[in-house]
């Protein structure tokens, strides 16, 4: 794995992941039931799957900032970081369909927000309501 250039937090980071990476494997083997260490392991690679995934879009995101941030064009980024021409364009595309779908999801995450904050007002509503009612009827 090329370190170079790579930051100390990044560094320790990734050393904690390994560790944790380790720790799962080592808890997956220790199980004695071996439908419970199959499970573990099915999700053990799901999360490896999302792990790659997210990484793979977090690469290209910091593709797009040298291509944006130095202005440069894609044979020069290629150039940078060492892959072809055609690979950097995808990386390109990769950031910006990642942040599209970033933003779309902040827009449904503010959405659903907003609609539990409007359920939690009307359920206050309600139960005022119902208070008063309550109260209403006492005095009769």
């Amino acid at each position: 794995m090329a370190r170079e250039g790579v930051s100390e937090a990044v560094l320790s980071a990734l050393a904690d992941l390994e560790r944790a990476f380790d720790s799962a494997l080592m808890a997956i083997d220790a199980d004695t039931d071996h439908n419970r260490a199959y499970n573990g392991a099915t999700e053990l690679v799901e999360m490896l799957r999302r792990l790659f995934e997210t990484s793979g879009n977090q690469r290209a995101l910091s593709a797009a900032r040298i291509f944006e941030q130095e202005e440069m064009s894609l044979a020069s980024l290629a150039d940078r970081i060492g892959v072809s021409k055609a690979r950097a364009a995808q990386l390109i595309k990769t950031a910006k369909d990642t942040r599209a779908r970033n933003e779309r999801d902040e827009r449904i995450a503010l959405g659903l927000t907003k609609v539990a904050i409007s359920a939690a007002h009307a359920a206050k509503r309600a139960a005022k309501k119902a208070e008063d009612s309550d109260k209403q009827d006492e005095t009769q």
